[in-house]
């Protein structure tokens, strides 16, 4: 259970306290660990109640909602993920059966998906397994975040060459924190402010 997708505080903030939102969840681990935000909705498209009779689970309900046109497309590539999360509760709590209101078990969490790149898993651990394979990807999502905080303003085109290094360097010592910290605080960038 380990690790940032399985952490009580990421799954209860990507919650609406009484439900799991598997799109929210989606888009949090694109924005926050990947960086790769998923496109706002175009500004013409009015907000779409699409036919989900006959859907049981939220991931039912989802796989209808994608037969939408205009939504589609992101929605492949935020619902698996959200979907890979599906056996934690609102709060964190580790499920493997969805209970309606009164406690009754209405049917299994069903986690498996594929990410966007065609690589599919079963459960949360293969997601894990996957983005671990994207060290490079995620240690430049939160250099660009931790740098961001750091400097105490958003990142310019002119702080990319900044970031890269220190990606790069990060990668050379190992991805470990203490190290990113180390190498944002003594970058050019940070100490020009």
């Amino acid at each position: 259970r380990g690790g940032l997708l399985g952490h009580a505080s990421i799954l209860t903030a990507t919650s609406n306290g009484g439900e799991t939102s598997p799109v929210v969840r989606g888009i949090w681990v694109l924005e926050n660990m990947l960086g790769t935000p998923p496109s706002p909705p175009p500004p013409d498209v009015e907000p779409l109640e699409p036919d989900i009779r006959g859907a049981t689970t939220i991931r039912d309900q989802l796989i209808k909602h994608r037969k939408v046109e205009t939504c589609a497309d992101c929605h492949r590539k935020i619902d698996p993920i959200g979907f890979a999360l599906e056996n934690f509760d609102p709060i964190g709590v580790h499920r493997s059966y969805y209970q309606d209101d009164q406690g009754k078990i209405t049917s299994p969490v069903d986690t498996a998906g594929a990410l966007a790149s065609g690589e599919s898993f079963a459960h949360v651990d293969e997601l894990k397994q996957l983005l671990l394979e994207r060290k490079d990807q995620f240690a430049r999502c939160l250099t660009e975040k931790m740098l961001t905080y750091a400097l105490g303003r958003e990142l310019h085109f002119s702080d990319r060459p900044a970031v890269e290094d220190i990606v790069s360097k990060l990668g050379d010592r190992g991805y470990g924190l203490r190290d990113l910290v180390e190498l944002i605080v003594t970058s050019d960038t940070f100490r020009e402010i």
